[in-house]
């Protein structure tokens, strides 16, 4: 858990909070164009809102020929391109480019810069990247001149492969109903009343956009290390490591599939593709493998990849008084194909063990190795593997819950069809585990998140402190064997927002937490600190025996019962809970606040 404390010391600690947060999307490649109405009704106060909010976008993103690329484009009574996808390979050279962009003033000529996006910029010469998913964020105050030409334009841009149109109406004089139209579908228009209040769409664009993994079939396949030096608790935790991997994917035919294999003496495949379609019935299948025994014969692991798992084959499968029937398992045509070796140890016929490996690298099947422990040889590590960026090294198995996001992170690069023009993403490791942010070391977290949502927060306020929650977040890996996060919201009263079961991944969370709403009312932090004390700790609403817990409250004031408030507070520690608190603006008492720790 020392992840957790430093992260959450760094991030929570006793502070006057007025910086933003900026969430972070890295994982997954895409093009994004931004379409700015440039027109007489903008202003140029609003004009330079736009930018502000467009630069603040972009600051969440990794820029580069294999992470995000960004184009600009503005529209008035003619188009004017700002810069093109591949004329930025950083994001300080974007973010001086959407700064230099010039207001033009002019009519609402929406159509022109649609079909100029589809014409021009869309195009592979000017950057655009094949099988790579292509957002267009179209900012407009105002109705277009040619309602009938911008819809065509709009459905012209529709068809466009891999294309999803973002339209963003500010002001009264939108259209609505042109705004559903020029974007892909009414999930993908906003509205809001002014340019002041642009800000408050950042997160939720961002999580519209930022794919954190791609949604092209992968099969992966574990080969655990069940040598006589694994066993006991490092075999165990080897087993709990492919549970946590397995955990953060969609498990199903469509999405990701999982094999598990073992070798010793021996090597044996508990686990084949598609034998368990579901996560539940996988995990379950996960947990029930048990250690061989044996000595460390690497390549016989790796000629069962593949000779068997990699391979599809049919099987007789015994369904008692019914008799047999053939199934058959294996990869598809069309998946990333994965394998992690674990391994503690040299292997007893290393020629055999290079020769395995090569043998899977000819078949196209991306190899990570990770090597525990201080007898694993190097240099065959990086034989095994398909290149060095794919081979981890860790003390011993205790690290490996700490590397996992490492992995994840590393697959979900994988999980993105492959270009037909530009290279896969490149995968990167981070081997020193002392430096994985995301990992929480083996110990879960059950954290709840206190918000007051009272009046002298207002609107902008509430929105800024679920801004910093769902930026907090996302930097975990969140389910059952993971992290996992609630949320209660306080002012006159309380307001369960969810419990600690009510989400069991990522995806959901940062979804409830958009979804967070604004009460107003008095400040009585000491009614949200009992209902969290009474009610979110509870087995049934999700806490673990074995999780450390943790409350974060975020407030901007003094407690309507200051004394109330501390005693509550001693009353969760007395528990074993472990309180932070966060300051917001200058109106917060200090030493209210110290009575948290």
């Amino acid at each position: 858990m020392n992840g957790v404390f430093a992260f959450l010391l760094v991030q929570a600690s006793l502070v006057f909070v007025q910086a933003d947060f900026k969430a972070e999307c890295d994982l997954v490649p895409a093009d994004f164009v931004f379409l700015l109405d440039s027109s007489g009704s903008e202003t140029t106060k609003g004009f330079k809102t736009q930018l502000a909010f467009i630069s603040n976008f972009t600051s969440n993103f990794e820029v580069g020929a294999d992470k995000a690329q960004f184009a600009a484009v503005t529209f008035s009574t003619g188009v004017h391109k700002n810069f093109y996808l591949n004329e930025h390979a950083t994001q300080a050279s974007v973010l001086d480019a959407i700064n230099k962009i010039q207001y033009s003033d002019g009519e609402t000529y929406t159509d022109l810069g649609l079909n100029f996006v589809r014409n021009n910029v869309l195009q592979a010469n000017h950057g655009a990247r094949p099988n790579v998913a292509k957002y267009v964020i179209v900012l407009t105050d105002g109705r277009s001149n040619d309602n009938s030409k911008t819809v065509q334009a709009a459905m012209a841009l529709h068809n466009v492969p891999n294309v999803t149109v973002i339209a963003i109406g500010i002001g009264n004089a939108i259209d609505v109903n042109e705004l559903h139209i020029i974007a892909t579908d009414r999930n993908h228009s906003f509205v809001v009343n002014n340019f002041d209040l642009l800000h408050t769409l950042e997160v939720e664009l961002v999580d519209k956009t930022c794919t954190l993994c791609g949604d092209y079939p992968a099969d992966i396949a574990f080969l655990i290390d069940s040598s006589g030096s694994e066993s006991g608790a490092q075999f165990d935790n080897e087993r709990n490591f492919v549970s946590m991997v397995t955990n953060e994917f969609a498990i199903n035919p469509n999405d990701t599939m999982v094999a598990v294999s073992q070798f010793a003496t021996t090597s044996r495949t508990d686990i084949l593709f598609n034998q368990y379609p579901d996560k539940d019935s996988l995990l379950n299948a996960i947990a029930r493998i048990h250690w061989m025994n044996g000595e460390s014969n690497t390549h016989t692991g790796l000629n069962e990849l593949a000779h068997h798992v990699f391979q599809v084959k049919s099987h007789n499968i015994h369904h008692g008084h019914h008799g047999h029937q053939a199934v058959t398992y294996g990869p598809r045509s069309e998946s990333a194909k994965i394998a992690i070796v674990l391994t503690d140890g040299r292997s007893l016929e290393p020629d055999q063990t290079i020769r395995a490996a090569h043998q899977l690298h000819n078949m196209g099947v991306e190899v990570f190795v990770i090597g525990m422990g201080h007898s694993v040889d190097f240099k065959e590590l990086q034989q095994i593997a398909t290149d060095r960026d794919h081979v981890y090294r860790i003390s011993s198995t205790n690290d490996l819950a700490a590397i996992h996001t490492n992995i994840v992170d590393a697959i979900c690069k994988l999980k993105v069809p492959p270009p037909t023009t530009t290279p896969m993403p490149t995968t990167t490791t981070t081997l020193p585990t002392t430096t994985v942010k995301q990992a929480c070391g083996q110990k879960p977290a059950d954290i709840v998140f206190l918000l007051d949502a009272s009046e002298s927060e207002l609107a902008e306020g509430f929105a800024k402190e679920i801004q910093f929650v769902y930026n907090f977040a996302r930097k975990f890996h969140i389910g059952p064997q993971n992290v996992q996060f609630s949320s209660v919201t306080f002012s006159s009263n309380v307001r369960n927002d969810f419990f600690l079961n009510t989400y069991s991944n990522r995806h959901d969370v940062l979804n409830a937490i958009q979804k967070i709403s604004y009460m107003q009312g008095g400040t009585n932090t000491s009614f949200g600190l009992k209902f969290v004390r009474d009610n979110s700790f509870k087995p049934q609403n999700g806490a673990r025996t074995n999780a450390t817990k943790i409350v974060i409250v975020i407030t901007d004031g003094q407690s309507a019962d200051s004394a109330a408030t501390k005693h509550e507070a001693q009353l969760l520690h007395h528990q074993g809970v472990l309180v932070y608190a966060v300051g917001v603006g200058s109106d917060v008492d200090s030493s209210e606040l110290k009575a948290f720790y």
